[in-house]
């Protein structure tokens, strides 16, 4: 099987995220990244999540600078 890879708008984005509900958390500290599983909700532009204290919450705390990973298989 194969797939044809395409650039999805901004928009198109936006719905992945309102459609999905988990994803990968990816951010980093002293140059070391750190990827973690996560659920979250997504609306008007913003993802929220909880989480218990720990080292996702330290380094992002440390560095806003953060990335959320989600997919949704596009079949036609």
């Amino acid at each position: 099987m194969t797939f044809a890879l395409r650039e999805l708008s901004q928009l198109e984005c936006f719905e992945v995220f309102e459609q999905s509900r988990f994803g990968h958390l990816a951010c980093s500290k002293d140059n070391q990244p750190y990827v973690v599983p996560i659920y979250f909700a997504y609306e008007g532009g913003i993802a929220y999540s909880f989480a218990m204290p720990g080292q996702k919450i330290d380094w992002m705390r440390g560095n806003d600078k953060v990335c959320l990973s989600s997919r949704k298989a596009l079949f036609r």
